[in-house]
């Protein structure tokens, strides 16, 4: 499935609106990721579903890549790809010892820049999905997302750039046990209520245009 949206992503890039000479780009980053919390409930027998407790992501370093093309709005249309490697919260409800988890982020998005000489800041948005990939047993999860941030870029000769950006990821989930059960023979009493975990992530990088 990871190979098909990929590969859905890539062809939506090429097939961005032509210019008469295309410039591509390409900018390693590397960031922090913050904030992210689940509701956990629990069905006790004859009893209504409660509240028990939360899932909440360890904030910790990310790293990634961005793949694209510039318009001339001025702006970009790009592919994302970002991995959190971080573990749920010690204490939390997912583990007294704490429980290692991947957070990747396969999105395609575009970019509005307000050039002022070589200092270009912009506003962002992108969609695609999330994964949520835990140790220990339990199920990994993919679920639909949307990113919202703002940045900024200065060009440091014509075709290389840093920028910076802060960005809000909101991750769309459902009501599912595969995070808080190993087993999926329905009879885990415990379940991630559907609402949607937010997280926020600071970047900086490279940008090289070809």
């Amino acid at each position: 499935m990871r190979s098909i949206y990929i590969g859905l992503l890539f062809s939506a890039l090429l097939t961005a609106p032509a210019q008469a000479e295309r410039t591509f780009f390409i900018a390693p980053m590397a960031g922090y990721n913050f904030g992210g919390s689940l509701d956990v409930t629990e069905h006790p027998e004859g009893q209504e579903r409660q509240k028990v407790g939360e899932l909440k992501v360890e904030d910790a370093e990310s790293f990634g890549l961005m793949f694209g093309v510039e318009t001339q709005d001025p702006g970009n249309i790009y592919l994302y790809y970002s991995r959190q490697r971080s573990a749920f919260k010690e204490g939390d409800f997912g583990s007294p010892t704490g429980l290692d988890l991947d957070v990747d982020y396969y999105h395609i998005g575009g970019s509005l820049w307000f050039p002022r000489g070589r200092f270009e800041p912009y506003v962002t948005s992108s969609v695609g999905v999330t994964r949520l990939l835990p140790d220990g047993g339990v199920s990994s999860e993919t679920r639909f997302s949307l990113g919202l941030g703002v940045g900024a870029r200065y060009r440091l000769l014509e075709h290389l750039s840093i920028f910076a950006d802060v960005r809000s990821f909101f991750i769309f989930m459902e009501n599912s046990t595969s995070l808080v059960c190993p087993g999926e023979d329905g009879t885990c009493r415990f379940r991630i209520e559907g609402n949607a975990m937010i997280q926020g992530q600071a970047t900086l990088g490279l940008m090289v245009r070809f």
